[in-house]
């Protein structure tokens, strides 16, 4: 369930490299308001949010939600596929009192069809406690160019 009324896709990790958030030139400080809550749960569908991000960027407050799980509960988050060797997009999930879960990275698939074009999506994943119900926050931001990006949520049980 989205609060805002947003869309989700959901997208795949094949292999990536970490963005090291720390690396900016210049601190950035996180919004601390939602831009936007999203209630997931670990029987429930996908879900696609759309976001304009800039350097300040955007906070998605989530509700993750794996009561329900029987062994195990993943959290991923994905953007959508952009053309080049980076995504230009940095994330970071986060704990209420914003101490770091876990950064992100950068996804570029291999294409054997087109070596000279490469694609490339920002990844986060995060393996969320069992039988809880999690709050967590994730913070993304463009350090070098506004852009928009229809970020891909999902949490679900793996399969054993």
């Amino acid at each position: 369930m989205i609060r805002s009324g947003l869309a989700l896709v959901v997208a795949g990790c094949v292999a990536g490299c970490v963005v090291d958030r720390h690396a900016d030139p210049a601190p950035v400080t996180e919004p601390r308001t939602c831009t936007v809550d999203v209630v997931l749960t670990s029987d429930g569908p996908p879900t696609a949010v759309p976001l304009t991000l800039d350097a300040p960027g955007a906070t998605v407050c989530l509700h993750l939600d794996a009561t329900h799980a029987t062994t195990a509960a993943h959290f991923t988050a994905a953007t959508g596929i952009v053309f080049g060797e980076t995504s230009g997009v940095v994330a970071v999930l986060q704990d209420p009192d914003r101490i770091t879960l876990q950064d992100g990275w950068d996804v570029t698939p291999e294409d054997a069809d087109d070596e000279a074009a490469p694609r490339t999506y920002a990844n986060l994943e995060w393996n969320a406690p069992a039988h809880e119900l999690t709050e967590a926050v994730l913070w993304l931001r463009a350090p070098q160019y506004s852009v928009p990006a229809t970020l891909q949520l999902s949490l679900f049980e793996p399969a054993q």
